[in-house]
């Protein structure tokens, strides 16, 4: 047996056309070298459960997709150039059309990615992100308190809660950036009022290298 056909058979689930894509992409970025930096991103995008460490995940993912395929929440999906040009391809994490439950415990995406770019994740002290509070956006600021805060019901963290006036507060300490918030908020609904793009409590990316 071939050294090379060993180690590809060394790679757990991976099949030889998402191998041989992924070094295409890596060489790709290789050889785009300083040009490519000049349009990256400092790794600023919110990352699965197991991907936080940027330069890990960059130095190992090999983009097959296989973390976004294993979701069932719909949560991950893929950087694109605007992200930065060495980023594209990297999974990232949206909240647009789901949020991460963790699976669970499970942590479906890190098992399927065949590199190791997801490392071990502990929901209890590793974050995605943090939730931040857009007042301009927020219907409980907006609205002096009209809305039902689905957002603190979906909270399985006890991060959020509705202060005296009924409008929404976070402790970011025990949010650990699952997106739950995010996704059921009911205001703007990416239509938003002020045109800023978001809605009333947003997950945003943390260092965390």
């Amino acid at each position: 047996m071939s050294e090379e056909k060993e180690k590809t058979e060394r790679v757990p689930g991976m099949s030889r056309r998402e191998l041989v894509g992924g070094c295409a992409v890596a060489a790709a970025l290789l050889v785009l070298g300083g040009a490519g930096k000049a349009f990256a991103s400092d790794g600023d995008f919110l990352r699965p459960p197991g991907g936080q460490d940027y330069e890990r995940l960059l130095g190992a993912c090999v983009r097959c997709d296989r973390c976004r395929s294993a979701c069932d929440r719909e949560a991950i999906t893929v950087c694109t150039v605007s992200d930065g040009l060495v980023n594209a391809r990297l999974p990232r994490v949206s909240f647009q059309f789901g949020y991460c439950d963790m699976c669970e415990g499970a942590y479906k995406c890190i098992k399927a990615c065949p590199t190791g770019a997801l490392a071990a994740f502990d929901a209890e002290t590793d974050k995605i992100g943090v939730a931040e509070i857009d007042p301009d956006e927020c219907l409980t600021y907006i609205l002096s308190g009209k809305c039902d805060a689905r957002c603190v019901d979906a909270c399985q963290w006890e991060a959020l809660w509705l202060d005296d006036q009924g409008r929404l507060q976070i402790d970011q300490d025990k949010c650990n950036g699952c997106g739950a918030c995010q996704f059921l908020c009911p205001s703007s609904a990416y239509g938003t009022y002020s045109g800023s793009g978001h809605k009333g409590i947003n997950v945003v990316a943390v260092s965390q290298n």
